[in-house]
């Protein structure tokens, strides 16, 4: 049997978009760091929930070591929540760090740039 939201201890809200809200929670058994993104399907049209299948689905097989892992997801029919559990990255992610650099008129310096391409680079 999987891990129910009782097992979790919400510790922060991270952000937030049309459909759900990512949280940083803690795994009550071990302290360990997780993030969940809570995504409510109950106001999605059949279209929108396919989709949610199909990224569940996908994260599911996706294993490199740069993109975030993902561990479970825990299904809530009383409030119609998808919860997507996830590693937690404390720097954010790539697209958080640009916006940073656009909202300030700051840039990344060329070497980082250099290593996010390197690491996006397919294993072979």
């Amino acid at each position: 049997m999987g891990p129910k939201l009782e097992d979790f201890e919400v510790l922060s809200t991270i952000g937030s978009g049309a459909h759900g809200t990512v949280r940083k929670v803690r795994r009550r058994q071990d302290g360990q760091i997780l993030v969940w993104k809570e995504l409510n399907y109950g106001a999605m049209g059949e279209s929108e929930k396919q989709g949610l299948v199909l990224e569940v689905n996908l994260l599911r097989e996706l294993r490199h070591p740069n993109i975030v892992k993902f561990l479970h997801h825990i299904v809530d029919r009383r409030s119609t929540t998808l919860y997507i559990l996830m590693e937690y990255c404390p720097g954010g992610d790539l697209k958080h760090l640009i916006s940073k650099c656009h909202q300030t008129s700051t840039f990344l310096e060329e070497g980082f740039i250099w290593r996010v391409l390197k690491q996006m680079e397919k294993s072979n």
